[in-house]
């Protein structure tokens, strides 16, 4: 199958990578998107402290779209290696690709997140730490996005796309 997943941490620019994806004749879609129009209230469960709740509503989701057809999927900042849905995603052969950014430049683009506002900037750092040697665990693909913009990103992703499967 040809298709990529993208990862990484809150305000990597995941969506706004899918919605160009389509915008250029790709089929794509955004899981966090799909969890909205499925429960409005879910990233709620995030604030209120219920993130195991929250991963199995996400899991649920990304099951359903590693079943459909898209050429590009936008994963949530909490997909990585030791995500419950990680089996699924690596035995559905998805190529991932990690949007990796330093917190300092991803700030100013989480602070209205749910886990940010529950942990505080501090914390979320903390977590973004944590996170990166399991995006890293499952990613095939890095593409730097410090001091980038969304098209030079988005050239990178295409080169990638085109060693793949073309």
């Amino acid at each position: 199958m040809r298709r990529l997943g993208l990862i990484g941490f809150s305000g990597s620019g995941k969506s706004s990578l899918a919605d160009f994806a389509s915008k250029n004749g790709f089929k794509a879609v955004d899981t966090d998107a799909l969890i909205k129009v499925k429960s409005p209230e879910a990233f709620r469960l995030l604030e209120n402290g219920m993130e195991e709740e929250f991963r199995t509503l996400e899991t649920s989701v990304i099951s359903g779209v590693l079943k459909s057809d898209f050429d590009f999927a936008a994963f949530g900042g909490g997909v990585h290696y030791a995500h419950p849905a990680w089996k699924e995603i690596y035995e559905s052969s998805l190529k991932l690709v990690w949007l990796r950014g330093s917190f300092g430049n991803l700030a100013g683009r989480f602070e209205d997140r749910p886990l940010c506002r529950m942990s505080g900037i501090e914390g979320y750092e903390k977590l973004f730490m944590a996170r990166q040697e399991l995006y890293e665990k499952a990613a095939a693909f890095v593409v730097d996005t410090d001091g980038r913009s969304l098209s030079e990103i988005w050239s990178e992703i295409e080169e990638i796309w085109s060693s793949l499967f073309r």
